[in-house]
């Protein structure tokens, strides 16, 4: 059905392969190759067209509208769209038996954890100000783990319209460091019963956790096509990898073929 339809991708990005990790550098093929080149030159194989810097604040009947960094607000006609939201969090609030407003103690869009949120220009950000073990500092028996957390800061540079509008990728959290991180949550609960006093033993960063991503890409047992992609750290680290972009160059790189198609295809049974 590709033949049948023209397709747009309406980005926050600054780059095609930005992922909100502001890119990677990669091993392609036995080559060193940067993320935007990879997924642009998939979208160009593939046909699909792309709007890159744009915030969608709208949208109508079949219109889509959007925001571009340089302040244009435009907009785009569609038969079919999906939009994917702001990865803000909720907005909730929280009160403590006596109804105090405790919010500040527990949500910052996601839930507050052991991480720094001190404001600081983003040069000086570190991959040190990443939890370790996702737990709440004011209420230590509640712990977010997964995508419950709330970043310390964006990963790819933060950018804004002429208009003052942010405009950019918010940090990923995806099924594999979700899964890793609630499993030290559990073990440190865990630990913390057997114990009957809190333990946190086990730690794990985004600053030193790598990530496996694999996005089908092609339809078909025989002449399918998957993109596999492997980063690590997820937080890059600029100090310990300055050569490569914040990371290991032997742990991060991106091949697209048949075989990620059958992988994605096992997991998709794993899962169920």
């Amino acid at each position: 059905m590709r033949d049948k339809a023209d397709i747009m991708w309406i980005s926050n990005e600054n780059d095609l392969g930005d992922f909100g990790m502001d890119g990677m550098l990669m091993e392609y093929n036995g080559f060193h190759m940067k993320s935007k080149d990879m997924i642009e030159m998939i979208f160009e194989d593939r046909g699909i067209k792309w709007i890159l810097g744009a915030a969608v604040n709208k949208v109508e009947d079949g219109i889509a509208h959007y925001e571009n960094l340089e302040g244009e607000y435009k907009l785009e006609t569609f038969d079919f769209a999906m939009l994917i939201p702001a990865f803000s969090g909720h907005g909730f609030k929280a009160y403590d038996k006596n109804e105090a407003d405790i919010t500040d103690k527990l949500f910052k869009g996601f839930m507050i954890v052991d991480a720094d949120y001190t404001p600081r220009p983003y040069e000086e950000w570190r991959v040190q100000d990443w939890p370790e073990t996702y737990q709440n500092p004011s209420y230590k028996n509640i712990f977010a783990p997964g995508i419950a957390f709330a970043p310390p800061h964006a990963i790819s540079k933060p950018r804004k319209s002429k208009n003052g509008t942010d405009i950019f990728p918010a940090p990923p959290r995806t099924g594999m460091p979700s899964g890793i991180t609630a499993r030290l949550v559990a073990d440190n609960v865990i630990d913390s019963i057997k114990l009957g006093k809190d333990s946190l033993h086990h730690k794990g960063s985004m600053g030193n956790m790598g990530a496996a991503c694999i996005a089908s890409a092609g339809y078909g047992m025989t002449q399918g096509s998957g993109v596999s992609i492997t980063t690590f750290p997820i937080v890059p680290d600029y100090i310990k990898y300055p050569d490569t972009g914040g990371r290991d160059i032997n742990k991060t790189f991106g091949d697209i073929g048949l075989a990620g198609h059958w992988v994605k295809l096992a997991l998709h049974y794993a899962f169920i």
